[in-house]
């Protein structure tokens, strides 16, 4: 009498796309779309004297907490431009009163700075102006006015620049380094040609750690020509 095993699982792992780890993945899932074909039974009885199923299409989702820019160009269909730290002279702002009025750049705060009027005249902190990374915070009741065009003179903080929604979207081979935390075998999955659309939101403020998400089909790799072979993904589980 064949013995029925009970294979738990409990999954858990690093991903990579094209190699590149892509930090703390809290959810990985295959979904199969199908198609079905029915022809039905005229004869008598009912039913269908035949039917066939095809699959649709193949998706795989991907649940990441970690916003660094590689992930993020890789969500929002976009690229990264990194911008050394640099010396900005009288950059023109237009001031809003009470607001922001933001520079190009990236503002390091913990260097010299100076804020001055349309006519070079010095505008003090605190009474006139806030300054924080974003530009220049005016205050309400000082001598900048709704409008004004103010000169910020700052030293910029190295940084990089997502554009986002410039790309078409790239394709990235899938690669889950993972174990069964139920019995500690290595399980090893593979897609071969992932396409992820767009993220479909992205959290900027909120009181407990953001997440997105991001789906996309998998797509035949026609150059897996071997009889029983997947060309769309595969697992390789420990015996």
């Amino acid at each position: 009498m064949a013995t029925t095993v009970q294979e738990n699982y409990i999954g858990s792992g690093i991903c990579y796309l094209n190699g590149r780890d892509i930090g703390n993945v809290t959810a990985a899932s295959f979904s199969i779309d199908q198609e079905t074909k029915e022809k039905a039974n005229l004869r008598g009885g009912g039913g269908n004297i035949a039917s066939l199923t095809r699959i649709s299409s193949i998706k795989l989702a991907i649940t990441m907490d970690s916003f660094n820019n590689d992930n993020l160009a890789m969500a929002l269909r976009g690229q990264v431009d990194v911008e050394a730290s640099a010396a900005v002279a009288d950059e023109l702002v237009t001031a809003v009163v009470p607001g922001l009025g933001q520079t190009a750049k990236l503002i390091d705060v913990t260097q010299a700075f100076s804020v001055k009027d349309n006519v070079d005249g010095a505008l003090v902190e605190g009474t006139d102006y806030e300054i924080t990374a974003a530009g220049v915070l005016a205050i309400d009741g000082g001598a900048i006015s709704d409008g004004d065009t103010i000169k910020v003179t700052y030293q910029s903080k190295a940084a990089s620049a997502l554009e986002a929604m410039v790309s078409s979207g790239d394709e990235f081979k899938f690669v889950l380094d993972g174990l069964n935390d139920h019995n500690g075998k290595p399980s090893v999955v593979t897609a071969f040609r992932f396409k992820p659309s767009p993220t479909s939101g992205l959290d900027l403020i909120g009181e407990d750690y953001a997440d997105f998400q991001v789906e996309g089909e998998l797509l035949a790799d026609t150059t897996i020509t071997a009889a029983g072979k997947s060309q769309f993904f595969r697992r390789i589980y420990a015996d």
